[in-house]
Parts: structure tokens; sequence; C-alpha cells
């Protein structure tokens, strides 16, 4: 009756119980996927950040308005996608008290936003010596183009460390389509910024060799292999 229904706390809409146990699942994955989108988008922020206030500091321009209003553009995300974990129903239930960053995802945030930023600074002195031969602290035209590849695709990377708090991505046997094309679309789109004359101009970048462009990838792509081996520790010591 429609009294029964104001008073109660769960309505079925069908005489099947089990549909209980499908809207917890469901409630848990859409959670889940919420707050994998806030580790990943705020580690990326907190990256950009970090990279402009250091360069700041020191002396040189890293990254201009334009290249991260790019890097922010094409960054697709495609976390909201992603179905459960294996072992979402298996957890204990989640304190209605507890806020969004519990559960050591503000710590997780925090580091993975300062190894990006470090990867990006690699980038950019890497670049200026490979370019000039010197490691010196200048405006660089290499070293700013290397440090925007490296970035933009670090933050493309991170979205699939971000697949699992702590679990391994090379445990996932699902595969997320949309992230992965995703990540294509960003490396194509990245690639013809600054390979195409007319649009490297545009955005101040310089051209850069195959050597050059293949170690800025290569940073970028460290930052799976690097958060493995952190999510590795976190799963020992809770143990």
């Amino acid at each position: 009756t429609d009294v029964t229904k104001n008073v109660s706390d769960m309505v079925l809409a069908d005489d099947n119980f089990a549909t209980i146990v499908s809207a917890v699942e469901e409630g848990r994955r859409i959670y889940d996927n919420i707050r994998k989108s806030i580790q990943f988008l705020l580690a990326s922020n907190m990256s950009e950040v970090l990279a402009i206030f250091t360069a700041t500091l020191l002396g040189f321009t890293i990254l201009k308005p334009v290249h991260l209003l790019w890097i922010n553009l094409i960054t697709a995300l495609a976390l909201g996608t992603e179905i459960g974990e294996k072992d979402l129903m298996n957890r204990k239930p989640r304190n209605s008290k507890e806020g969004i960053f519990a559960g050591g995802l503000g710590s997780d945030i925090a580091y993975q936003g300062v190894l990006v930023t470090l990867l990006t600074l690699t980038a950019y002195f890497v670049g200026h010596f490979m370019e000039s031969g010197v490691w010196e602290i200048t405006n660089s035209a290499d070293g700013m183009t290397m440090a925007f590849l490296t970035m933009s695709m670090a933050e493309i990377f991170h979205s699939f460390n971000a697949r699992s708090q702590r679990g391994s991505i090379f445990k996932i046997t699902h595969q997320n389509g949309y992230l992965i094309g995703a990540m294509l679309l960003s490396l194509v789109l990245t690639t013809a910024v600054i390979s195409i004359p007319v649009l490297s101009q545009a955005f101040g970048f310089e051209h850069i060799s195959v050597v050059e462009y293949f170690t800025a990838l290569l940073l970028a792509f460290s930052v799976i292999p690097i958060v493995e081996i952190v999510k590795l520790i976190q799963r020992k010591l809770s143990k």
C-alpha cells in the first residue's frame, strides 16, 4: 500500500528478493567509480599545479596556459564506465559517516600527483639536455615540448592505474574499451599538435626527434609500473 511504501526503507518493484543484491552491487559500483574518477582528476590537476608552481619558483616556463587547456580537453574520462571489481560484494559495508577520501584515497592522490609532477619536470630537463647538451635551469622549447607530451600521456596512462585503488591492473580480466579508445585518441591528437607545423607553431612547440618523442612517452608510461609497485607495498602492509 501507499502507506507502507512511505514508511519503508526499501521498496521492491518486483517480487524477487535477489533484486536487493543487484541494487547493492550497482550502488557499490557507482560509488567506487566516483572515487576512481575523483582520484584520477585530483591527482592530474594537482600535478599541473605543482609543475607550474615549481617551474615559476625556479624561473622558467614549463607549460603555457593553452597547453594546460589542451591537456584538460583531451584527457577523456571513461572511468565511469568501469564494471564492478571482483571483490566488490565481498567488502565490508562502508561506514555511512566516512568521507569520500577515506581508505587512503587522499594520500594516494597526493603521492600520485607529485609523481606525475616529477616525471614532467624530468622530461623538461632531459629535453633541454638532449637539445643543448647542458644541464641547466632555463627556458627551453624542446624541454617544453617533451614536458607537454609527458604530462599529457602520463595523465592518460594514470587513468589505467585508477581502475583499482589497491588491486593490480594486470589482474583485471575485463578491458574497458572506452578507456583504451580515449588513450589512443589522446596519443594521436597530442602527437599531431607537436608534429604538424601549423599546430606546433601555434602552441610554441619545437620539433623533437624520434628519440626525444619516445623518451617522453617512456617517462609517461613509467607512471604505471611505479604505482603498481606502491600498490604492492600497500597490499603487503595491509595484511
